[in-house]
């Protein structure tokens, strides 16, 4: 059974409706701008209000400090408002509420084709509640990256190529996991064997071309702005960042909320470290049993999935909350596991992302 957008419109009300209650109920005005902003959200502020800068350290001159280190599509979009009046941060509120809408209406109408069956609104909720859910109604770029990442790989899939690699562009300068596209498209495309190799190295090379140039934006902004073309890498480098097994990583961050219990932050992130693990897990065991009937749509979706997952997770100092964030389109596979599964996974996300609110508005989680 198909419908209009109503159904979807519905579903992000509900979750819209559920992040404004629990802020409420813990004491957060909802209609203060103030209240979903927090840690980083400042730096994308200070991006939308005045642009890049970089400067040395003041406590270590021999390090690199500024805002250089984030991504911009988000901030231009939420400063570009704000230089037609509008009031800066809550723009930025606006916006992300918008995107976070605008993801599940275009969920609904692509990848789970306006379905109506149980599964396919459970994945929907899934989605609307989806890990790492308070991401996406802050002052950050989650959103946005879910909207464009969803436009991407519906576009790539239909075979749109040029308007793909426009919303990978987009995608890939709103925040790190974008530039995840670039080579998936690549591996996608160049691996359609029963397409001659010439079209398919023309189509690789559009769609990933043109998502690699938001890339290119983004280095030629910075280097217009601060005077260097590895500006983000000079800011990123004082985290020292390091490879890392992501598997390890994952046990390490449920072994964390085992030891330090009485943290609920670090339990919070281990309930929720767990749940995705669990959903990424299923799709992937229930895509191997039905390999033989597998769609091209999916096939795409768990490409994806696996190098989205694995990113945040091999290297050390990023959040794995915010990459945890990164996997809403996830819920597209969420409606094909059998419909009593799907929905014990939504209730299971719709408490975490309950629990999570929580530390996120009184700062503990970062």
């Amino acid at each position: 059974m198909r419908h209009g957008i109503r159904m979807p419109l519905l579903v992000w009300g509900c979750a819209a409706a559920t992040v404004a209650v629990v802020a409420a109920v813990l004491g957060y005005s909802p209609w203060d701008s103030a209240t979903w902003s927090r840690w980083d959200s400042g730096l994308y502020e200070d991006i939308a209000r005045d642009g890049y800068d970089l400067f040395r350290c003041e406590e270590e001159p021999t390090k690199w400090c500024g805002d250089a280190g984030w991504f911009p599509a988000y901030s231009w979009v939420f400063g570009g408002l704000h230089q037609l009046g509008l009031p800066l941060r809550a723009t930025g509120v606006v916006v992300s509420w918008l995107f976070a809408a605008g993801t599940i209406v275009l969920l609904w109408a692509t990848f789970l084709e306006r379905r109506t069956e149980a599964a396919a609104v459970a994945a929907l909720f899934y989605a609307a509640f989806a890990p790492g859910q308070i991401y996406h109604y802050a002052v950050f770029p989650l959103s946005m990256l879910a909207f464009t990442t969803v436009a991407f790989l519906w576009l790539l899939y239909r075979g749109r190529y040029v308007a793909a690699g426009v919303a990978g562009a987009l995608a890939a300068m709103s925040y790190p996991a974008g530039a995840v596209l670039a080579p998936l498209a690549a591996a996608w495309l160049l691996f359609q064997r029963s397409i001659p190799l010439g079209e398919r190295l023309r189509r690789a090379a559009i769609t990933s071309g043109l998502t690699l140039a938001g890339l290119w934006i983004l280095l030629i902004d910075q280097r217009l702005e601060t005077g260097h073309w590895d500006a983000f890498f000079l800011v990123q480098e004082k985290y020292e960042h390091e490879l890392q097994n992501p598997f390890v990583a994952t046990w390490d961050l449920l072994v964390d909320g085992l030891r330090n219990f009485s943290e609920g932050i670090a339990v919070a992130a281990a309930v929720q470290t767990a749940l995705v693990t669990i959903v990424l897990a299923l799709v992937l065991v229930h895509a191997v049993r039905r390999r033989r009937s597998l769609d091209g749509a999916d096939s795409l979706l768990l490409i994806w999935a696996v190098a989205t997952w694995a990113l945040p997770l091999s290297q050390s100092s990023v959040s794995a909350q915010r990459g945890q964030a990164t996997l809403l389109p996830l819920a597209v596979l969420v409606a094909r596991l059998p419909t009593p599964l799907a929905w014990a996974l939504t209730l299971g996300a719709v408490a975490i992302a309950v629990w999570m609110e929580h530390y996120f508005l009184n700062g503990t989680l970062f």
